[in-house]
């Protein structure tokens, strides 16, 4: 190869990357007069390192926006032909031979650069990066180089069916009316049929709220819906929709209710709240034919004490009296665990309202603070569940709030993975609900995190997934269905999380993320459990369903593997 750049002295790999990679350019022989450019693109940003004579150059570009060229206005970036911001180039001087260069992702949403086997770098840095390239620059002369990539290593995995913990209730989430609404016909048949394939048969109620009169006669009144906080946006939130709630009901799935704000002619009144909450349950009766299953006491505000004293018990007792005995009440959920133990005294201490409380309940929004040490959130997990766990513990809401997050990207979705995992582990959940099932928003970044769903002008207005938070998500909740309990299960590394279930007639699930920068082999000891289906996840596999070949079967790094034998919900049918 000889003279500068051109397209004939590039190297492209054959190769799509894991979501965490591990990959080293092992140097054998090379002409310094010349250098080598290591390229790392993704679909938000790419990764550039610069590899000379006695110094290693790394240089990370955005480009999916034209605003990066308006607001940073960089000289560098105006001839290259898309829109784009250049960050800072950060330098590395070396000394003696240079037999090695890796670069790595992991799931701590960091990237690493090594020289000959040290680490030199370590930043955050989680757009995906799918394909690497080399390309040789300046003059001329000999580069000889190998890449090398992890091997796959066996790992155990041994499941006792005799030994059970919780039974699983569901999934699902907040369907907002004016989201679904928007829908056209066909839009609206596909919703259904991704609400039954998914598995997301828990409509969790975001009422009217503040927004409903004294006379309690709108709860469905679709004018009376306001716009959420979520930027510029037009009513995206907050009124019911009895109609769908039937639909989830005939399709097996359940309502769960609860206000946030009180209208202002409630004020702490709990005759008045619970008078609003019964009459919930006779409308919802009336038009769905059934009464929400469960029922909570008040989303993320701190109640005082005085009032939850008086409110709970009150509650329980309206409920029994208007016949909605079988509507069970979860606790006020917090944003976050943090807030939850230092609000759970309200509950816990007094004898005659934890009596009265069917459900543990928390946000976990303060997840986020753990993204880049997931595992930091383990013993702030465990000590709330063991604060708690004379109650079965349902996860009320869980999504990405914090704007340095809200991306697409498929590492950020893994995190969230994670999280699931830790929350049917470690505080033994029977429900999981993220946030917003479907939402209706102009600015994509909210959509990303905020909701599985949104509706889509683009395409006629159908549902449209928003990012790879849902097949994160489906990666649970397809084939682990209500009834079904969690089983006891070891792992034989620990960077590969592994949580199985079974149900009657011998029906299993198994899920597993490979959270480690190197391909897993599962090797599987459970006795009497036939599969009849591996679905995978990953950046390139929205839960892809394939035929169960175990013998074959290699988890790449950052994928979710599931295996199963149960099947996914007929269209309209549980």
């Amino acid at each position: 190869m000889g003279g500068g750049y051109s397209p004939n002295e590039s190297k492209y790999f054959n190769e799509f990357l894991p979501s965490n990679f591990d990959r080293t350019l092992a140097l054998d022989n090379v002409d310094w007069s010349r250098g080598i450019d290591w390229v790392f693109t993704g679909p938000r940003a790419s990764i550039k390192i610069e590899i000379r004579e006695k110094k290693v150059d790394l240089t990370i570009t955005y480009y999916d926006s034209e605003g990066f060229d308006q607001l940073l206005n960089i000289e560098k970036t105006r001839n290259s032909g898309y829109p784009n911001g250049l960050m800072p180039t950060k330098s590395f001087e070396y000394t003696g031979l240079l037999q090695a260069v890796s670069v790595k992702t992991d799931y701590r949403l960091n990237l690493s650069l090594w020289l000959n086997g040290r680490q030199i770098l370590s930043q955050v840095h989680f757009p995906d990066m799918r394909r690497h390239q080399l390309r040789l620059v300046r003059n001329s002369g000999i580069v000889k180089a190998r890449m090398l990539s992890p091997g796959v290593e066996s790992v155990m995995i041994d499941v006792n069916s005799q030994k059970t913990h919780q039974t699983m209730l569901g999934w699902g989430g907040i369907g907002i009316a004016t989201a679904y609404q928007e829908l056209s016909e066909k839009g609206k048949d596909l919703w259904w049929k991704y609400i039954s394939e998914y598995n997301l048969l828990c409509q969790r109620e975001y009422p009217v709220g503040g927004n409903l009169n004294e006379s309690m006669d709108n709860w469905d009144h679709i004018e009376d819906a306001k716009a959420h906080y979520y930027g510029d946006n037009f009513p995206n939130g907050e009124v019911s929709d009895f109609a769908y709630n039937k639909t989830i009901q005939d399709m097996g799935g359940f309502i769960m209710f609860e206000f946030w704000d009180f209208p202002k002619w409630m004020g702490t009144d709990e005759h008045k709240y619970t008078a609003a909450m019964v009459n919930y349950c006779k409308t919802a009766k009336e038009k769905t034919g059934q009464a929400p299953r469960i029922v909570g006491v008040q989303n993320e505000i701190k109640m005082k004490e005085d009032d939850v004293q008086r409110f709970v018990p009150a509650l329980r007792k309206a409920l029994d009296g208007a016949g909605f005995s079988e509507t069970k009440i979860h606790m006020g959920n917090s944003a976050n665990i943090i807030n939850s133990m230092e609000q759970m005294h309200k509950y816990t201490d007094n004898k005659e309202v934890w009596d009265n409380i069917d459900y543990a309940a928390t946000n976990m929004y303060d997840f986020q603070r753990y993204f880049h040490e997931p595992d930091g959130y383990d013993d702030i997990m465990i000590a709330w569940y063991d604060r708690v766990k004379e109650k079965p513990v349902i996860s009320t809401e869980l999504c990405i709030n914090y704007k340095k997050y809200q991306t697409d990207c498929y590492r950020i979705a893994l995190t969230m993975g994670l999280l699931y995992h830790k929350y049917l582990t470690f505080t033994n959940a029977i429900m999981i609900c993220y946030c917003f099932t479907i939402l209706n928003n102009e600015q994509p970044s909210f959509a990303y995190t905020r909701t599985l769903f949104s509706s889509d002008p683009e395409s006629g207005f159908l549902p449209k997934p928003t990012s790879n938070q849902l097949r994160v998500f489906g990666a649970f909740s397809r084939r682990i269905k209500e009834g079904m309990k969690r089983i006891d299960v070891k792992s034989g590394h620990k960077d590969l999380l592994v949580t199985s279930y079974k149900g009657s007639e011998n029906q299993a699930t198994l899920v597993m993320i490979n959270r480690s920068q190197f391909p897993i082999k599962p090797q599987l000891n459970w006795a009497s459990i036939e599969f009849n289906a591996i679905e995978i996840t990953d950046p390139y596999n929205q839960n892809t369903v394939m035929p169960a070949n175990t013998k074959d079967l290699v988890i790449s790094p950052g994928a979710i593997v599931t295996l199963t034998n149960v099947p996914l919900n007929s269209f309209g049918y549980r």
